[in-house]
């Protein structure tokens, strides 16, 4: 299970590192993003940072040095990537609604179990996944809450 760090949508993701670079003269200013991405999340960052880069990364003696470094990098890390499987269409970030609360609750006791038996979680959310038809960040999110609200009350 994965979850891209910029937009929260489960999807494959890639690690990447993504550098921005605004030349002004005697300062500089930079940005940077790195984590797991989605496909379409490491596009519009590589294709926003590495824009900004070519046109208005350039001016300052530090920025003459650090900018093709940052085109490079950007470049390579966006090649790496190339073959990522983009995120299903229409794909969004898992919510707990109540939908999943209701679809899990006969499958919460199952659930609690597993966990105190030391079973992995991803082999948990997998089966249950297939069996509610919920995806497994939903199942997370619930997995989540249920501890949550054990250690509570």
């Amino acid at each position: 299970m994965e979850f891209c760090q910029v937009c929260g949508v489960e999807a494959p993701t890639k690690k990447v590192s993504f550098h921005q670079n605004i030349g002004a003269l005697i300062m500089r200013f930079s940005k940077s993003v790195e984590g797991n991405l989605c496909k379409r999340c490491i596009n519009e960052t590589f294709w926003s940072f590495t824009g900004t880069n070519l046109v208005l990364g350039w001016w300052g003696l530090v920025s003459l040095i650090v900018n093709p470094i940052f085109i490079i990098n950007n470049t390579v890390y966006y090649l790496m990537c190339i073959g990522l499987e983009a995120p299903p269409q229409g794909a969004g970030k898992p919510e707990l609604t109540d939908d999943v609360i209701d679809r899990m609750g006969p499958y919460a006791g199952e659930l609690i179990d597993r966990l105190n038996a030391g079973e992995e979680i991803d082999t948990i959310l997998r089966d249950l996944s297939a069996r509610t038809g919920l995806t497994t960040g939903e199942l997370m999110l619930y997995t989540r809450a249920l501890v949550k609200a054990s250690r509570e009350g």
